[in-house]
């Protein structure tokens, strides 16, 4: 086996145990982790197996949920019982009932325009989708600007169908 990533709660410390029940719904203020508390796994973006824990052999896949825990690290872990191979993802994602932590590898993450789209990209080539570039390498500032505001609109449709779902 490969090594396996854990993203999520800050500041856990090797042989700390990672079990189901914590989740990154803990922004007050965010319509998303409104609707996660009040619908569960049937909340917009939410998990199918709450009573599971996920890893990946992607550091940058697990960056990517440690950043959307709110400054979360990412682990290098072990998992505790048998690895299932995850139905919700793509090949390279598993859930067990728990995992240990081995150590950490990245403190507070915050993703970077850069490795956020290639992350992007990882989750569009593992899926079998297709792999748009979303920006070339040599993106000028104006580019930059115009993929920033369409984000910002995509988060603004993704947050208004949040609120709807818990009206």
């Amino acid at each position: 086996m490969s090594v396996l990533y854990h993203g999520g709660a800050p500041d856990l410390k090797p042989g700390d145990y990672i079990e189901p029940g914590h989740s990154r719904d803990n922004y007050d203020d965010c319509p998303i982790c409104r609707a996660r508390r009040e619908k569960g796994a049937d909340a917009i973006e939410g998990t199918g197996h709450p009573e599971q824990v996920y890893c990946t052999r992607y550091r940058d896949y697990a960056a990517f949920y440690a950043s959307m825990y709110g400054k979360g690290d990412v682990y290098q872990v072990r998992p505790v019982g048998d690895l299932i191979e995850s139905d919700e993802d793509f090949e390279g994602c598993y859930r067990c009932d728990r995992l240990v932590v081995v150590r950490a590898v990245e403190r507070h993450v915050i993703l970077t325009p850069k490795r956020r789209r290639k992350v992007i990209r990882l989750m569009q080539r593992m899926s079998d989708g297709p792999c748009i570039n979303l920006l070339p390498r040599n993106a000028t500032p104006e580019m930059v600007e115009r993929y920033a505001a369409r984000e910002y609109a995509d988060m603004r449709y993704i947050m208004r169908e949040a609120e709807r779902s818990i009206e």
